[in-house]
C-alpha cells in the first residue's frame, strides 16, 4: 500500500491532531525501515483479541522465510513490513483478503458418490 494512503487512512480515524501528525511521523519512519508496508486493519491476520497476528500468519510467515516486521500502533493500526517485495507480494496475496476465491456457479456441485459433478451433464 502507499504511504500517503496509509497516512490518510490514519488521518481520517483520529481525532486527536496531534496523535495523527504522531502517528504519521511513526509510519514514515516505520517505512525507511521496511520499504514495503501495508496497513493490515481489515485483513484477516489478527488473533482474536486484535492485539498481534493470528498464529496461523506467524507460521506461514515464518515458513516463507523472508524478513518482516509486524507493528502495531497506538492508535489501534497494525502495520506489516517487508524488506523482499516478493515476500510482500506473497504476502499480500495470501492475506488481504482479496481473492477469497470464486464463488460457486449455478449449484452444479453435487456431492454424491454416483453422481458426481464430474459426470457429463445429460440434457433431456
Amino acid at each position: 500500500m502507499e504511504l500517503e494512503k496509509i497516512k490518510e487512512a490514519i488521518a481520517a480515524s483520529t481525532r486527536d491532531e496531534e496523535l495523527a501528525s504522531a502517528t504519521r511521523y511513526e509510519v514514515e519512519a516505520y517505512a525507511r525501515l521496511w520499504p514495503f508496508v501495508f496497513l493490515v486493519n481489515d485483513w484477516d491476520v489478527w488473533n482474536g483479541s486484535k492485539r498481534s497476528l493470528n498464529l496461523q500468519v506467524v507460521r506461514w510467515l515464518e515458513s516463507e522465510g523472508a524478513p518482516y516486521d509486524f507493528f502495531q500502533i497506538r492508535t489501534g493500526f497494525g502495520l506489516m513490513g517487508f524488506k523482499d517485495q516478493e515476500a510482500a507480494k506473497a504476502f499480500e496475496r495470501r492475506w488481504s483478503g482479496r481473492s477469497q476465491g470464486t464463488p460457486a456457479s449455478n449449484g452444479d456441485w453435487n456431492p454424491h458418490p454416483l453422481k458426481s459433478t464430474f459426470e457429463p451433464v445429460h440434457v433431456n
